[in-house]
């Protein structure tokens, strides 16, 4: 049994298609103004930069955060599970998009022959 062959295809779903790639552009986009929003802005509050990456991740997000809550129950999700989270949710929710757009896209219809109780009418006539 060969893997690589379906990692291809899961890579190409995931990153192989505009759908995919312009979701995904939006959820980096959405943490890169979340980290400059960090480092570079003063809040005297909590800033909401960071619920853009979370509310593009969504809902795919929220069942992997209730896991971690299950996990650590007493002392919370650790930093890095939550960002491994958002990671994994935009990445589940690219390859649903890739699936997705490959399922609207479909095949061209041949219109050449019709199919008909196993004969091509196109050649053999009607039946």
């Amino acid at each position: 049994m060969h893997t690589t062959p379906r990692l291809r295809g899961l890579a190409r779903l995931t990153f192989g298609n505009p759908v995919s790639l312009v979701y995904l552009a939006l959820v980096v986009a959405a943490v890169l103004f979340a980290l400059v929003d960090m480092v570079f802005v003063e809040h005297q509050d909590a800033s909401f930069a960071g619920i853009w990456a979370v509310l593009l991740t969504a809902p795919t997000i929220f069942p992997l955060w209730f896991a971690g809550d299950a996990l650590w129950s007493a002392t919370g999700s650790p930093s890095w599970y939550l960002v491994l989270t958002l990671v994994v949710a935009a990445l589940v929710n690219a390859l649903l998009l890739g699936l997705l757009h490959r399922g609207l896209r479909g095949r061209p219809a041949h219109r050449g022959a019709v199919v008909s109780g196993g004969w091509h009418t196109q050649r053999h006539g009607d039946h």
